[in-house]
């Protein structure tokens, strides 16, 4: 069996787009013409001319054979823009970032078939229909990318005319964010399911044969099995708890200043298909991953999440409607298929630059004050910090990633969100996240 042809945009970096022919006449499609037909053309005007001074009509004739032999030949082609019926595709799920996604591209017409890939990755492959063609795509940026409209390579029997015009219609893909396997991290791998259930998934456990481990830190109160821990002389747990679904928040800094903060941050362009494309940075990207990695590992775990942004606001399509097993991975769909399109947002800070919570945000942590509340933010100044500690007398289980540029110089901040109990990680938002526990 014929391996399938993978394009990476990282390794077509070393390729550059090439145009043989000047914009003017590539507007004009007259780039269809070749030397031969550039040259029948004109020496069909310049019969014309030369008929018209000299009164020489078979020769005007001749002349305007000529003209009209290369014109019919180029109406022809161009003819074939739209005509030619081209099948394209997904055969693989919605793609997310670094994930590989297959396609199949068919045609049942004669004619030879080359796919347009977005520009990243360079040429497409060509095939020659009737027929069909798989190929793969890894795409290495999120957002809305355009596959094709195909080109079809027209070529007339005199030679007259070769080229490609465009037929069929493109493909909008959208690309989620990346997602990596959190639990190789030690760091993130000593958190466990803290939060106090709101719904069970084994209701028929009787109460006397259910599962028990040992009480570890963190533990609700209302997890303790009784009659096992006097068994044993210890606390013991309910482990049915491990497999619940609990509430928990997340909360992603959406704020353009705190993410293109100097020259330092790398900006990145997202296509949007044919609208503008989104401004982001490599900072951002690489804290979007990690809001949508631990979402995942969280709704996996039975937990319900809201994804909120520094204001309030729904990173969602929609919140979650019901408190269950399905809504946990329900709730993080929406926020993953979200993420193809998400834009940092202008204004999102306080006038006064300390209070960097919303007042909606502020008032939904209180419903938070013993479940897990995850915080991923960007460039972050002392009074912020300091601010941002104050919380902790209410909000007890949070975990915060501070995702900087130059983690050495926040000393300050660390030392301000040491006095609390939660969690903090300053890292290095520039390195990938593979490596930022390395």
């Amino acid at each position: 069996m014929e391996k399938i042809t993978r394009y990476d945009s990282r390794d077509a970096l070393s390729w550059t787009r090439t145009e043989n022919s000047a914009t003017v006449l590539r507007r004009w499609h007259l780039d269809l013409f070749t030397v031969r037909g550039w040259c029948t053309a004109g020496a069909g005007g310049l019969l014309v001319f030369v008929a018209y001074l000299l009164g020489r009509h078979e020769m005007m004739a001749l002349g305007l054979a000529l003209v009209a032999l290369a014109l019919a030949n180029w109406g022809l082609a161009l003819r074939l823009r739209g005509r030619t019926i081209i099948h394209r595709e997904l055969l693989s799920a919605v793609p997310s970032v670094g994930e590989v996604s297959k396609f199949r591209l068919s045609c049942a017409e004669r004619s030879v078939i080359q796919e347009q890939l977005p520009e990243d990755f360079g040429p497409g492959p060509r095939f020659q229909a009737p027929g069909s063609i798989e190929y793969e795509l890894l795409f290495r940026t999120r957002g809305i990318h355009l596959v094709g409209p195909a080109q079809q390579i027209v070529v007339d029997p005199l030679g007259l005319i070769q080229g490609m015009v465009r037929t069929g219609a493109s493909l909008q893909i959208p690309v989620r964010s990346q997602l990596h396997r959190l639990d190789r991290f030690a760091p993130l791998g000593e958190r466990t399911l803290t939060g106090d259930a709101k719904f069970s998934r084994s209701t028929t456990t009787d109460y006397y044969d259910v599962a028990t481990r040992d009480y570890q830190q963190g533990d609700s109160v209302r997890q303790v099995h009784w009659k096992a821990s006097a068994r044993h002389g210890k606390l013991m747990v309910r482990q049915e708890n491990h497999v619940a679904t609990a509430q928990a928040l997340l909360v992603l800094d959406t704020s353009f200043e705190h993410w293109n903060h100097s020259g330092s941050d790398l900006r990145i362009s997202l296509p949007q298909a044919h609208a503008e494309a989104l401004t982001s940075s490599r900072r951002f990207e690489n804290a979007l991953s990690l809001a949508s990695s631990i979402g995942l590992r969280y709704a996996t775990s039975g937990y319900q999440l809201a994804f909120r942004d520094l204001t309030g606001a729904s990173l969602a399509q929609r919140d979650p409607q019901s408190v269950s097993e399905l809504g946990a991975l329900n709730s993080f769909e929406d926020f993953h298929a979200a993420t193809s399109d998400l834009a940092l947002a202008n204004g999102t800070v306080e006038a006064n630059g300390s209070e960097i919570l919303g007042n909606t945000l502020r008032k939904e942590l209180l419903v938070f004050r013993e479940e897990p509340v995850i915080m991923i933010l960007g460039e972050l100044t002392a009074p912020q910090a300091a601010w941002l500690a104050t919380l902790s007398r209410t909000v007890r289980n949070v975990e915060v990633f501070l995702l900087v540029s130059h983690p050495e110089r926040y000393g300050q901040i660390q030392l301000e969100l040491a006095r609390t109990s939660w969690k903090v990680h300053i890292l290095p938002g520039d390195m990938a996240i593979d490596e930022m526990w390395g």
